[in-house]
């Protein structure tokens, strides 16, 4: 029978880091003095047999650990990370009952699928998008409910094929990024002609052209002066497409980073 000692760390880049390559490694940072370690430590001890090997357990006490739980930054106890390939891939603190700590080990465990798509997340970021969007369709395969999957392989799909996109995002749309690339999708699908007249038109297409072209600066630089124009046009589409824009490169990117003050007072 496994007693909570042999769930004590010894080695913790050997127990945690190194462990943590092959399996989930969920580590409980408490103390005896601790009440409310003394209430979930017995409940994630049980969680961790049940789970027969899927994820490991690894308790770390602070009081003959102080080195390490500085080192990972524990201000208060419990605490409880989550790490997978060396890396903290989520974490809870204080004390939560049974049922709550299975559903958040449940959504947080890492799956095949979830590797997948983290694999291909850092393909992508990396410039390798064909075997990237080869990650993301096996993982859909996996699990074709895990959202980010989905989101990730769209946002590809906005350039080499945007009527799929719909397709793959139907039933997200509560996710703003899955509104926001639908909205990119759609654009880059129609004709000049689908653009009604308006002081702005030409403007917002000259927008759209650049999009698909992926000169982001240029089609930021044609939409911003037709918010200037006529910020109503299309139930403002140029505003949205700016925003989806930003958000697509994300806020740290050197594009979002250069227009985004030319946007702020476009609006006003």
């Amino acid at each position: 029978m496994v007693t909570a000692t042999e769930f004590e760390v010894r080695d913790f880049n050997k127990d945690v880091i190194e462990a943590s390559q092959e399996v989930p490694v969920l580590v409980d940072f408490w103390a005896e003095w601790c009440g409310p370690c003394k209430f979930i430590g017995p409940i994630v001890e049980k969680l961790a047999l049940e789970a027969n090997g899927k994820w490991k357990l690894v308790k770390v006490n602070t009081e003959e650990n102080p080195a390490l739980a500085a080192e990972w930054g524990i201000r208060g106890i419990p605490n409880l990370k989550l790490f997978f390939k060396g890396e903290v891939i989520d974490e809870v603190a204080g004390a939560m009952p049974e049922h709550d700590m299975r559903k958040w080990l449940e959504q947080k465990l890492p799956s095949k699928a979830k590797t997948l798509t983290m694999e291909a997340a850092k393909l992508l970021e990396q410039g390798h998008i064909e075997e990237g969007i080869s990650k993301l369709e096996e993982a859909l395969q996996e699990d074709e409910s895990l959202a980010q999957a989905r989101i990730l392989l769209a946002g590809q799909k906005i350039w080499s094929a945007p009527q799929e996109v719909k397709e793959l995002l139907q039933g997200y749309a509560y996710l703003e990024q899955a509104v926001e690339i639908m909205l990119l999708a759609d654009t880059l699908a129609r004709k000049y002609e689908d653009f009604p007249e308006g002081k702005s038109r030409d403007l917002v297409w000259q927008g759209v052209e650049a999009l698909r072209k992926r000169d982001f600066a240029g089609a930021l630089e044609a939409l911003i002066k037709a918010i200037m124009i006529d910020k109503p046009y299309m139930d403002e589409l140029a505003r949205r497409l700016v925003i989806a824009i930003f958000h697509y490169l994300g806020e740290g990117h050197e594009i979002t980073r250069a227009y985004r003050r030319k946007f702020d007072m476009a609006l006003y």
